[in-house]
């Protein structure tokens, strides 16, 4: 009895000690994987809007939207930044979109995720990424899906492909996101001033008409 209870106890400190321990190595290394991450997260905005110099950052329906301009202050595209449930947990990615409608992708990153190493985790490759670029939300549907759809699934990773596919064609497709672009890109119509026309009143002396009628 004895023994068992100090195997017990023996079990109970060193669980405890390593789940301190790990949260203090998580505490002291969260600040620099955060820091990381942002420089991973600007490292990809530079690759897929080379041209753009300064952003401007907007919450658009729980989506976070940045307005793309470049060094004369043109406006050269929309960064989307959303997340999604793959098959090992949740896959945080950014797209950049054009600047006109139908609105079609120009560039997307795969910034986190945890998916099965040599199997989902090649959503991050160029070969699956490249095959979203220039595409709008009707032909962003997996071929097994839909006949027209245009984006091939990775090999033993469909719940991966699928994720990821659906959650960037309703994003496209997010009504009141592209109301927000369509008002960044259309300019707005001033109404035309009106014109109010006022009636100019001559007074004429009697002397001055009764000196007309002599002449």
């Amino acid at each position: 009895m004895n023994n068992t209870l100090k195997m017990v106890l023996v079990l109970f400190f060193v669980c405890l000690f390593s789940a301190v321990s790990l949260s203090f190595l998580y505490v002291k290394t969260k600040p620099q994987i955060e820091q990381n991450k942002i420089l991973k997260e600007v490292k990809f905005k530079k690759q897929i809007v080379p041209l753009a110099e300064k952003f401007e950052v907007s919450q658009v329906n729980n989506i976070t939207v940045e307005k793309c301009y470049d060094h004369e202050n043109n406006l050269v595209g929309f960064l989307l930044k959303s997340s999604c449930r793959g098959y090992a947990g949740e896959i945080e990615y950014i797209i950049s979109v054009s600047t006109f409608f139908p609105l079609q992708i120009t560039g997307i990153k795969v910034i986190t995720h945890k998916e099965t190493p040599g199997l989902g985790s090649n959503v991050t490759k160029e070969k699956f990424l490249s095959q979203f670029l220039n595409r709008t939300s009707t032909e962003i549907i997996l071929k097994k899906d839909n006949i027209n759809g245009k984006i091939d699934t990775i090999s033993g990773a469909t719940i991966t492909s699928r994720a990821i596919t659906n959650s960037v064609r309703n994003l496209l497709e997010n009504e009141i996101l592209n109301n927000f672009v369509k008002e960044t890109i259309e300019p707005k119509i001033q109404s035309p001033k009106k014109v109010f026309k006022t009636q100019q009143k001559i007074y004429i002396s009697t002397q001055t008409v009764n000196s007309i009628q002599e002449q």
